[in-house]
């Protein structure tokens, strides 16, 4: 979840020092008063984003009207994540009435990949004075299968002034068959100049048309180094989704590669298509990452023993990448077979216990471990739950903090039973995670902590007191009304 990033893994005190506390102002009180502080206002809203709370709807889609534009923007993303499809008016009101272009065209681009709009409203867009917004509709169109509709407007974006309009034009045009922008694109492509946006944005508009023109294009840009890893991968897949050799062109490109990084992340493009059987199993029988990737991902259809040994086989590479892939799949896996998944618990059990309990800092294993604690306690199964609790219930160390780093991860009910121990540790930290993760689901056990954190919030980072003020308010029941407060105080 969202709501650990930005929090880290731990909330920690500004001073150990003992302060005075001042009266205790109430939750919606404070609120307020942060919402409408200069400094603190969007910091503030951010962290009430975190929470992915619903009930804050109507303060995100006041954002979306504020007098400033940053903050516009923000509202869009923030509703778009809590509301989904349910967005979709406030975001038409923005294409249609926003002063801010850009404003327009995020609100257009996400209700395009909420996929709510029809071929109309979508039509009704070219007509807007902006070339993004119309390049964005136009191509668009293309892919409702009305590419006779914004032909003309494809045709003119085409000769635009504005670069990256006009290539994104030519290449959905060459999609179309207009082989005349073969040249302009290729030039677009092959130049160093051109930034990774919106080289991305190309293999995009490539991947879904699919002309076969872009294949030595893709290449192009998958073999070049100083491109950025996920560029590079983003064009092997092109090359793949083009090309007539299919997964053989990933599983060279992972054959020719001496990048554990990049070899790493062409296999989970490979692994992920239907002609990627004959492939993988021939990585399978490699060394090293890919090898036992290769192997856990032939035996993660089936499940049991065999998958479980092959988690624990991968996870022992201790390479990051290898460790974020696992996660990824597990979390792809619970969400289609749930319990089913129980043949991850050991191996993830063992990547948290392994890692450095007494740290200078919290280093990426960590985090990463924190994910793995996160996904089994989603999972929820008894072994899951049982290996978590244990873990908690040693010494308290880095391994401890991390566990319940992952539990203010998680959106099961289950970690409110693992962290209400952990309410009374004299880590303060600890105690304020426990407290974060109850409050969530506005267990009252966390309220005498949270008001504490409240009260002495001098003591705290700010994002700390925030959250602890919408967690209380949360257990009183009383977030609805708040956040309509709230949202009067957006400007």
């Amino acid at each position: 979840m969202r709501r650990l990033q930005g929090l880290a893994i731990v909330l920690v005190s500004l001073s150990a020092l003992s302060v005075q506390a001042a009266p205790p102002p109430a939750p919606l009180a404070y609120l307020s008063s942060m919402v409408q502080d200069p400094k603190q206002g969007d910091k503030t809203l951010a962290v009430l984003r975190g929470t992915e709370d619903k009930a804050l709807v109507p303060v995100f889609e006041a954002m979306t009207r504020s007098g400033d534009k940053k903050r516009r923007l923000f509202g869009v993303v923030a509703l778009v994540e809590l509301a989904g499809k349910d967005a979709a008016t406030v975001l038409i009101e923005r294409i249609n009435t926003d002063t801010a272009m850009a404003v327009r065209a995020e609100s257009l681009g996400r209700l395009l990949e909420q996929k709510v709009l029809t071929p109309e409203q979508i039509a009704g867009a070219m007509t807007i004075p902006d070339e993004n917004i119309q390049c964005l509709a136009a191509r668009a169109l293309v892919a409702k299968g009305k590419a006779d509709q914004a032909l003309p407007v494809l045709a003119r974006l085409a000769a635009s002034s504005d670069g990256p309009t006009a290539t994104l034009a030519q290449t959905c045009l060459l999609g179309l068959g207009h082989r005349q922008y073969e040249a302009p694109v290729a030039k677009a492509m092959r130049d160093d100049a051109t930034t990774p946006l919106l080289l991305g944005a190309l293999l995009r508009q490539a991947e879904r048309q699919k002309p076969t023109a872009v294949l030595p294009l893709a290449l192009h840009v998958a073999a070049s180094p100083h491109r950025p890893i996920n560029l590079r991968v983003q064009a092997y897949k092109v090359a793949a989704e083009v090309s007539s050799l299919g997964a053989a062109t990933l599983r060279d490109a992972i054959g020719s590669s001496k990048q554990d990084a990049l070899r790493v992340r062409l296999l989970k493009v490979l692994s992920s298509r239907d002609d990627a059987g004959p492939h993988v199993k021939k990585l399978a029988s490699e060394p090293g990452a890919v090898g036992a990737l290769a192997r856990f991902e032939l035996a993660r259809e089936a499940g049991g023993p065999a998958a479980s040994a092959a988690v624990t086989a991968a996870l022992a590479q201790e390479h990051p990448v290898v460790i974020a892939y696992v996660l990824d799949r597990a979390g792809e896996d619970l969400a289609a077979r749930g319990k089913a998944c129980d043949f991850y618990t050991p191996g993830l059990l063992t990547l948290i216990a392994g890692v450095n309990p007494r740290p200078r800092q919290m280093q990426k294993e960590h985090f990463l471990a924190a994910g793995a604690a996160a996904k089994l306690v989603e999972l929820g199964t008894p072994a899951a739950l049982a290996g978590l609790k244990k873990l908690l219930s040693g010494k308290v160390t880095a391994v401890t903090r991390t566990v319940a780093a992952g539990l203010l991860r998680s959106q099961s009910a289950a970690a409110c039973e693992l962290v209400r121990p952990l309410l009374s540790s004299p880590y303060e930290e600890l105690s304020a995670d426990a407290a974060l993760a109850l409050g969530h689901f506005g267990d009252s056990a966390a309220r005498p902590r949270l008001a504490d954190i409240l009260v002495n919030r001098q003591r705290h980072a700010p994002a700390l007191a925030v959250l602890a003020s919408w967690y209380l308010l949360k257990i009183d029941g009383k977030t609805q009304p708040a956040a309509l407060h709230l949202a009067k105080l957006v400007k």
